[in-house]
């Protein structure tokens, strides 16, 4: 592992689970939580920022693209440590910090007392871990909403404690079967005293979770390395949702020259999926995108590689009114991807599940999948594992710019060559809309140009988004880790495209190896891929 990658994973164990390093000792993920002592963190920005310095290799080479997405990465960790501060501001980012590690745990080896001790010692450190963000998380920096956004968070959580580790206790050993569930129970103590507290800063908390222009501006030149300031992308934004809007109505009338996009949309919706079959549904879709991808060769599929589709664990439903795709990370041992659907809620009123049912129709599964499976998130991410040295730098690293940017080109591509001028072409071309506000209401948001409400108004009124799922969509915008992150899909998608346009003559094997191409160089900012490949394919610039 590059040494940079190293001290990151260090310093953090839920880097270290999330890249897929695991522990040296049990040979599994580490069960351990992140650090709350202001001085660590003091400590570790200082470590952090001895990283930053020049790019000094050629323009175009391996090293020197290396060395240009470790800046990037050192400018995003110093914006973490610096403005975000979750530790300090996101009650919530506690609930999923300790939930991640809980559902980290192999049932299979519980049974090993060595494992075992490690697990009751997660149940110790976890109740310690959550006094601890109690103090703190001060009220002055916390912004309301993300403590409203950490109460169901922290209730999923309780749940999973209290209803789904008591069957843990049959595989511990005899001896340690006791004390596991004292430390769960003194566990769950602290999970309501947190709760609480959450609760309380719900009307204490005077933060903002909105960065300002400065550091919007800051995160898009020194991150993802664009020469954008906030108004250009909030110009270019709602240029963009014109074009979308034109796009929709031009074929919308050739589908059905009567009726509205937004009509034709409606009933496309009608057709809901009943909420207990919504992971069957997408695991059916799954199977369909891989077809796709071989029979139009958009992308090589390696062997050796699955996406699994399965429920998204209920402490994380909040945020995610659809799901959430964790895909291979990159230093996993097997080419796995999980694309985790968020379930029906059954304690939901009958009006919320209708919703939930429309936003999840099986034209709108049908044209997510691709996006976040195959072609998209999950094959590039194997592609970047294959395509990058463990010791390098560029095997850690991922920008948004790149992954989701390529998933929003996935979406053009099976336009392009699978779908067509169709209803589902048109239900995409939606999607496109909802993607383009989203440079609108992320620079809005974050500039003082919108309100949440706002926003979420933007999503129902241009989109015909369903209204609960507009919140949850605008609530993800404002997170500690999410300013100009939405505005990444189609600035990246775009960059797609002109690469495409300059290397399709270039490279030589038709589209599919095109795409080989480009995601062979793991997930850097993706401005820096055209002298990359110019200078790997010896084209003149």
């Amino acid at each position: 592992m590059h040494e940079f990658a190293a001290v990151l994973v260090r310093a953090d164990p839920a880097t270290a689970r999330q890249v897929g390093v695991l522990d040296p000792q049990t040979g599994r993920p580490t069960l351990a939580l992140p650090a709350t002592d202001p001085a660590f963190y003091t400590r570790l920005e200082e470590t952090i920022a001895a990283w930053a310095g020049p790019v000094l290799s050629p323009e175009g080479s391996r090293e020197w693209l290396e060395e240009r997405c470790l800046q990037a990465e050192v400018a995003y960790r110093l914006h973490e440590l610096r403005v975000a501060r979750p530790w300090q501001r996101a009650p919530y980012w506690y609930a999923e910090v300790l939930g991640d590690a809980l559902t980290a745990l192999d049932p299979d080896h519980l049974g090993e007392h060595a494992y075992a001790t490690d697990y009751l010692d997660l149940l110790e450190e976890a109740a310690t871990f959550l006094d601890a963000g109690r103090a703190s998380l001060t009220p002055e920096l916390v912004p309301s909403r993300w403590a409203t956004m950490a109460i169901p968070a922290v209730a999923g959580l309780r749940a999973l404690i209290a209803d789904e580790l008591p069957h843990l206790a049959a595989a511990l050993p005899t001896d340690l079967a006791g004390e596991a569930d004292r430390r769960r129970t003194a566990l769950l103590g602290a999970m309501d005293a947190f709760g609480q507290h959450c609760d309380a800063l719900t009307t204490a908390g005077a933060g903002t979770w909105a960065v300002g222009e400065e550091t919007f501006t800051g995160l898009l030149r020194d991150y993802h390395l664009l020469d954008l300031s906030p108004d250009e992308i909030w110009e270019h934004g709602w240029a963009k949702v014109t074009q979308a809007e034109q796009g929709l109505t031009e074929l919308a009338a050739v589908l059905d020259p009567a009726r509205t996009w937004p009509e034709q949309i409606e009933e496309l919706k009608a057709e809901r999926t009943p909420g207990p079959e919504f992971v069957n549904a997408y695991r059916a879709e799954v199977q369909t995108s891989i077809q796709q991808t071989l029979e139009h060769d958009l992308l090589s599929v390696p062997a050796d590689q699955e996406c699994v589709v399965a429920p998204l664990p209920q402490f994380r439903r909040a945020g995610l009114p659809l799901g959430e795709m964790r895909t291979v990370p990159p230093y996993a041992t097997s080419m796995v991807s999980q694309f985790l659907i968020t379930p029906a809620d059954p304690d939901a009123t009958p009006e919320r599940q209708a919703g939930h049912e429309r936003d999840n129709c099986p034209t709108f599964i049908r044209s997510i999948v691709g996006h976040e499976t195959y072609p998209g998130h999950h094959l590039q991410s194997v592609h970047h594992v294959l395509g990058t040295a463990e010791d390098s730098f560029l095997r850690f690293f991922r920008t948004p710019l790149f992954v989701e940017g390529w998933g929003l080109y996935v979406e053009d591509i099976l336009e392009e060559r699978v779908f067509g001028q169709s209803t589902q072409a048109l239900f995409a071309r939606r999607n496109t809309l909802w993607r383009s506000l989203r440079l609108v209401i992320d620079t809005g948001l974050h500039t003082g140009r919108l309100t949440h409400e706002d926003a979420v108004q933007l999503l129902v009124e241009r989109t015909g988004m369903d209204h609960h799922m507009a919140a949850g969509e605008v609530d993800r915008y404002t997170r500690h880790d999410n300013p100009t992150y939405p505005s990444t899909y189609v600035l990246g998608r775009d960059m797609f495209h002109e690469l495409r346009a300059t290397f399709a003559a270039i490279v030589p094997g038709g589209q599919g190896r095109l795409h080989d191409a480009l995601l062979r160089h793991g997930s850097p900012p993706v401005s820096l891929l055209e002298p990359v490949l110019r200078r790997e394919f010896g084209a003149a610039p």
